[in-house]
């Protein structure tokens, strides 16, 4: 169900009103829509983010520490964001760490953190999870780690298929 939404009057920096104009025409949107989806981002995600004290990098930065790092550095910062970072995120914003809620933090996360997209597919009995990014193999690493430090706190285990671009996660 849809959100209620509420009308507020706020008094705003002209040159920041401008520069909202200016990239809600460039998207094909109104002000307001721009104006709600970042404060959505805010309140979904960034307000939480700030507990961990969240850096926002461009994705290439991220991909060169990557390819500079070990395979096991690599696995351990993945454990460290899935085992602690994402499971407190997920039980700060929905209340308990399940299954549905770490999908639902993969979600936000690919909507917010703009490393990876996520589309997930359900058939009968099984849920299959697609992260694609452009970090790299040592990318792939790090978000399936990532993935399955997080099943792990639920007791569930998955068969995974990874290559540069993809982690492909049958549930």
């Amino acid at each position: 169900m849809p959100s209620k939404t509420v009308t507020a009057t706020f008094r705003i920096d002209e040159d920041s009103f401008k520069d909202l104009q200016e990239d809600a025409k460039k998207q094909n949107i109104s002000v307001n829509t721009l104006v709600n989806q970042l404060l959505l981002s805010y309140s979904h995600y960034d307000r939480l983010m700030k507990r961990f004290q969240l850096m926002k990098i461009p994705a290439s930065t991220f991909k060169t520490i990557l390819e500079g790092s070990t395979d096991e550095a690599i696995v351990a910062a993945a454990k460290t964001a899935g085992e602690s970072i994402a499971r407190t995120f997920v039980i700060t914003k929905l209340g308990a760490f399940t299954i549905e809620n770490m999908l639902e933090g993969f979600r936000t996360s690919s909507g917010y953190i703009n490393a990876f997209e996520y589309s997930e597919f359900l058939s009968p009995g099984k849920i299959t999870i697609t992260l694609t990014h452009n970090l790299g193999k040592k990318g792939s690493l790090f978000l399936e780690e990532w993935i399955r430090c997080q099943l792990a706190l639920v007791h569930r285990t998955a068969k995974f298929a990874v290559d540069e671009h993809s982690v492909i996660v049958d549930l």
